[in-house]
């Protein structure tokens, strides 16, 4: 396990902030890397391809087109994950507006796992909210737990990856974290998704909301009968516990940012 920092941010009459590190930030350095390097590596490769001959002028200009497609690739995963850190940080702007005694947890790894980081946990009088972030857009469809995105020419497309599933995964790890730590609490789930989005869902198994409406979800989430001891939760997740690597500067700070005119997104 390797043990992190993590920021904390509290703000006056209004919930605290703990952030710890972010593994999209870590993604997005590689992927930066090597988009600007097969990009640029392949560009200046074909450019003088032509000094070669014969079998020469082949073997680079394959070279050249293929460190091509690798940059656009990275380039693409790059914005995918960019798109999903501000996704996060648009969400806990939302979240800030929590009267004091609510506090957030930004990108918790539960510590012995080896699956991602929770986007946001956000603590309470109810217990723990696990919060996962889309930033879709255009046409998703789910039934169950299968979930599909729709095409504008009608084509179905699975997912990868099931939207609840994960979150089912995440809010399972943190009910057996707070188990090992012999802390009762409520743990609960969301899935945030953009007001802009279309999404058609038949026999959801987990609660969804729009950003517009999450402030309002977690407002409305009730307390146990007994009560509970936030503070004493909170240190669960605080500074001394995240196995995700070290600590996060503000979005984007670590990550490279590059811009290649003409890579589509």
């Amino acid at each position: 396990m390797i043990w992190s920092k993590a920021i904390i941010l509290p703000t006056i009459d209004h919930m605290k902030v703990i952030r710890h590190a972010r593994y999209a930030d870590k993604v997005m350095r590689i992927e930066g890397t090597l988009a600007v390097a097969g990009v640029g590596g392949g560009v200046l490769l074909w450019s003088e391809a032509a000094h070669f001959g014969g079998y020469g002028f082949a073997a680079a200009a394959f070279l050249a087109l293929g460190g091509v497609n690798i940059g656009v690739k990275a380039m693409r995963n790059y914005n995918r994950y960019l798109r999903g850190a501000e996704g996060e940080e648009t969400a806990l702007t939302t979240l800030k507006s929590l009267p004091d005694g609510y506090s957030c947890v930004a990108n918790f790894v539960v510590p012995g796992t080896h699956q991602g980081d929770a986007d946001l946990l956000v603590i309470g009088p109810f217990g723990v909210l696990v919060v996962e972030v889309k930033t879709y857009t255009g046409h998703y469809t789910c039934h169950g737990d299968a979930w599909f995105r729709l095409h504008d020419d009608g084509v179905r497309q699975p997912m990868r990856s099931s939207v609840s599933k994960q979150l089912k995964r995440n809010r399972k790890a943190v009910q057996h974290y707070l188990v090992d730590c012999d802390m009762e609490a409520p743990v609960h789930g969301v899935v945030v998704f953009p007001d802009t989005l279309k999404l058609d869902c038949v026999h959801p198994t987990i609660p969804m909301v729009r950003l517009s409406g999450l402030l309002e979800h977690v407002q409305k989430l009730s307390a146990p009968s007994g009560g509970l001891n936030t503070l004493e939760l909170e240190k669960l997740f605080g500074p001394s516990i995240s196995n995700a690597g070290e600590a996060i500067a503000p979005l984007g700070a670590h990550a490279p940012n590059p811009t290649l005119p003409g890579v589509p997104s």
